[in-house]
């Protein structure tokens, strides 16, 4: 400590007048305490000190688990958003064909689909999904292999898809 307090004489920062005058209220506050209140106020001061490193420590492991928690958030979304992607049919809502479909909120809503989307969606060989942002539009026509990708990890982005399982007709293999 005398060091520090030399350190900070040396630099200017404290005059000479000042340190005596601390050097002077140490050593009368160590004998109102005596050597056990010095030891005392020493554990205080450590225990004081753990206190705020384990609380440190808390706040780093939970400032960590937050951070590998948005890591996971962000790869799902790009997961989403690269299935999307591939399965994007993108000339499936240019038609002239309204085809109805519920959204999450309940309401009813349409895409003007192309007549070969709708025979698709008819057939179970594409679906209705949210985007989320992935791709152009709210909703979008995708493939049936991306809406079975998709069913697995976020079946409730899917709006509409006439499934083969649902229609009795079994998968061959």
């Amino acid at each position: 400590m005398s060091d520090l307090k030399e350190q900070l004489r040396k630099a200017g920062l404290v005059s000479e007048k000042r340190l005596r005058q601390v050097k002077h209220e140490e050593r009368l506050h160590a004998s109102e305490v005596g050597r056990e209140g010095l030891a005392a106020e020493r554990q205080e001061q450590e225990e004081r000190l753990r206190q705020e490193e384990k609380a440190r420590r808390q706040g780093d492991r939970a400032r960590e688990q937050e951070r590998k928690s948005k890591a996971a958030q962000h790869a799902a979304t790009e997961r989403l958003a690269q299935i999307l992607t591939r399965g994007w049919i993108r000339d499936a809502t240019v038609g002239t064909r309204r085809f109805f479909f519920v959204t999450r909120e309940g309401r009813i809503t349409f895409l003007d689909l192309a007549d070969l989307a709708a025979i698709r969606l008819g057939s179970g060989t594409a679906a209705i999904v949210e985007t989320g942002g992935a791709v152009r539009g709210a909703f979008c026509v995708i493939q049936e292999t991306a809406a079975e990708q998709l069913a697995q990890i976020d079946p409730e982005r899917i709006r509409f898809w006439n499934r083969r399982r649902e229609r009795g007709i079994r998968d061959p293999g």
